[in-house]
């Protein structure tokens, strides 16, 4: 049995070596794959970057882009929301990164320095944006600024992105011809010389990106490359053609460079590096713009939620060290991360071999450029750029609208012609006129009714009801919401005044403008209200504004347009505005408190007769109440109905929170409490006095003895009732038919 046991711990520890050794080998394998998918970019990037009299640099350069592929894939691969990850130098970024360097080595090599000292400003200012990248990527992440950058406008996205893709391509036709594409240059594309390495360049491309319509695997790519290097390589050399022009002949074997020591040269010059800021600056906003794409689609790709904030910050730290040792901007790579996960690897530890496969290819000094056909960099790069041409312009959000699209189209060619900066000014123009008028064309003015669908929360006598029943079109609400600005102000203008000049006689006197739904006025807005108060002022139309937040009611308290005579009325709710609307229309008509007949008659007048009303007002008691008397408490017994004589009553309700709401006003000659009475359950909410009122109490036994004594006059009350309810209901009725 014993002997059994060991047996069986033995297989046991025999099938864990066999699980490490197979996590060992898959990780090892798939961050292999990852880096050579790298040293394939960085290759093709360097002879991008220099390229025509900097060729001479290439050497130098592709360690720069694997020492900063290998420190930024460390960094990544180590602290990662989303591993396994990798990183590495990003085609948009580098895109920029070949107009700074035209720009420095052209004004060097201008100025009469020579080509080595060219190559060692150029890398300067490739060290100098690596650092402000690196700091700009971790203050982002450090400020949790992160989810901002899901703000930028597409189409300044997709313009950036279409440019670098172009700028791809273009740079790839001068890396294979070795000279730069201009008018003078043209022809050099159909010389004998140019044409095949063309030729196989953009076939390269071609098939590539046919390839990609039917394999979706991203091993494609690598294989592709290898494949194409070595076909091309062998084609070369079996026609005879090997005579050095196919491949980059002065690229020197890789070796390191050191910022800070050329930095502390007097050949170093600053001068040049901060004319160059804003290619450095563009250089800094496409990276951190690349980054948010790859992450956003690395977290579709993964069905995982990455921490954006901590992956700028990580980012941010690693291009700072990798300018420190003369490493080249990178960051996370969608494309080498998809591919570790692809090639079976699940940890951390594939993208730490990926960078270490990178840091041993810059250590052995291996002439790694110089093994590989230039028509085979040059179509790679087209294959890059013809992707961002596609996702940027026909695969984005911009195709389906004709006004992204085209501004897209319009940066692009802006930053083509005349650089990055220009770019991004028309970028931010561009986006803020669009939004500015898309914005203006949703309507600012929620909904527009009139008194007539929509009335204050005051229950008025049926005297009064009937005068504002008439007199309802002569009060305008206007329900206003969002920003009023520049783009929509004029337009709320132009409706307010066109509703005003279309009432028919005796026309409007109120234009009530609800604001509980805006967020803010700007200065322009304010003005459109000036301009609206002196037309409204021309027609006999006050303006009343209800529901301002108290930072737009300071505003228009402040402004010098709205003192002394021309202050408008303000209220803090739209109710309050509806109110003082309705009382002056009554005072108008002469129709309020001080006309208003004696209780009697109004009882005479709802029953049909003078007796009748007096022995109606016998089953009453008459209360005379003080201001802010509480006549009903929520949650109480609801055991009489009263009959309101004069004076105001407010109704209001306790919240969850024991906050009390109002909820209407009933003025004199309304009833009150019928129904909670005729229920026969408790208090719904609370019935306080506004302030000194007379009103007639019917109780419950009172009622009946009615019923009981004089049943035709019991019903007569009991029909009082129902016309009351039933013209409440049919006021809300044209409430939520208005509203709806």
């Amino acid at each position: 049995m014993i002997e059994d046991l060991r047996r069986t711990a033995g297989r046991a520890r025999a099938s864990a070596g066999n699980r490490g050794w197979s996590f060992v080998l898959r990780e090892g394998a798939s961050g292999i794959v990852a880096a050579l998918v790298t040293i394939a970019y960085c290759v093709s990037f360097s002879a991008l970057l220099f390229q025509g009299p900097l060729q001479p640099g290439l050497g130098v350069g592709l360690a720069a882009l694997l020492v900063g592929a290998a420190l930024t894939g460390l960094v990544v691969a180590l602290t990662s929301s989303l591993s396994p990850a990798s990183a590495g130098p990003d085609t948009p970024a580098v895109a920029v990164m070949t107009v700074l360097s035209a720009t420095i080595g052209g004004q060097v090599l201008a100025g009469g320095g020579g080509t080595e000292l060219a190559v060692s400003q150029v890398l300067l200012a490739i060290s100098i944006s690596t650092l402000v990248t690196g700091l700009f990527l971790y203050l982002i992440g450090a400020l949790r600024l992160g989810q901002l950058l899901r703000f930028v406008p597409y189409p300044v996205v997709g313009g950036f992105l279409a440019a670098s893709g172009w700028l791809l391509i273009t740079g790839a036709v001068e890396v294979v011809i070795g000279a730069d594409v201009t008018l003078s240059t043209l022809g050099r594309l159909v010389s004998a010389e140019a044409w095949p390495k063309l030729t196989v360049t953009l076939l390269f491309a071609a098939a590539v990106l046919a390839a990609r319509r039917r394999i979706e695997s991203p091993l494609l790519l690598p294989a592709a490359f290898l494949v194409a290097s070595v076909v091309v390589g062998l084609g070369v050399h079996v026609a005879g053609a090997d005579d050095g022009s196919w491949f980059i002949a002065s690229a020197a074997t890789t070796r390191l460079w050191w910022p800070i020591g050329f930095a502390l040269t007097p050949g170093a010059d600053w001068g040049i590096v901060l004319g160059a800021a804003a290619e450095i600056g563009a250089v800094c906003g496409v990276t951190a713009i690349a980054l948010l794409l790859d992450v956003s689609s690395l977290e579709v790709a993964r069905a995982r939620s990455a921490d954006l904030d901590r992956e700028f910050r990580t980012n941010g730290l690693a291009n700072m060290l990798a300018a420190a040792t003369g490493g080249v901007a990178g960051n996370l790579s969608l494309q080498a991360s998809v591919l570790i996960e692809e090639a079976g690897g699940s940890s951390r530890w594939s993208g730490v071999v990926a960078a270490v496969v990178l840091a041993l290819v810059v250590m052995s000094g291996l002439d790694v450029a110089g093994l590989v056909p230039t028509p085979v960099l040059g179509g790679l790069l087209v294959y890059l750029g013809v992707v961002m041409l596609v996702q940027a312009l026909a695969r984005s959000p911009a195709e389906r609208s004709l006004s992204d699209g085209g501004l897209a189209v319009a940066i692009m060619l802006v930053i083509i012609w005349f650089g990055y900066l220009q770019g991004v000014v028309l970028g931010l123009v561009g986006a803020c006129l669009t939004f500015a008028f898309s914005y203006s064309r949703i309507g600012v003015i929620r909904r527009h009714l009139t008194r007539a669908e929509f009335a204050s929360n005051v229950v008025r006598s049926i005297e009064e009801t009937r005068v504002l029943a008439g007199e309802g079109r002569r009060v305008h609400i206007f329900w206003l919401s969002g920003f009023v600005f520049f783009g929509s102000s004029n337009g709320v203008l132009e409706e307010i005044r066109r509703a005003i000049e279309e009432e028919k006689p005796p026309g409007v006197a109120f234009v009530v403008l609800e604001l509980s739904g805006v967020t803010g006025f700007d200065s322009s807005a304010l003005l459109s209200l000036v301009k609206l108060r002196n037309s409204a002022g021309e027609h006999n139309v006050e303006i009343v504004l209800a529901g301002a937040d108290e930072r737009i009611a300071l505003a228009i308290q402040r402004s010098r347009y709205f003192s002394g005579e021309r202050r408008l009325r303000m209220f803090q709710s739209r109710n309050d505005a509806l109110e003082w609307c309705e009382d002056r229309l009554l005072d108008e008509r002469m129709v309020g408190p001080k006309s208003r007949a004696g209780f009697e008659a109004w009882v005479a007048a709802e029953f049909g007769a003078v007796d009748a009303a007096e022995r109606i007002v016998a089953f009453f008691d008459r209360r005379e109440i003080a201001a802010g008397t509480l006549i009903y408490e929520q949650g109480a017994p609801a055991d009489t109905i009263d009959l309101v004589a004069a004076g105001r009553l407010t109704i209001a309700i306790r919240d969850g929170e024991g906050r009390e709401v109002r909820l209407r006003t009933m003025s004199g000659h309304t009833v009150v409490g019928e129904m909670g009475f005729f229920r026969k359950g408790v208090r719904t909410a609370s019935v306080v006095s506004e302030g000194d009122a007379i009103v007639y109490t019917l109780t419950r036994g009172t009622m009946e003895r009615m019923l009981a004594e004089e049943p035709d006059l019991a019903a007569q009350f009991l029909q009082f009732i129902i016309r009351a309810l039933s013209d409440r209901v049919e006021f809300a009725n044209r409430e939520i038919a208005a509203l709806v």
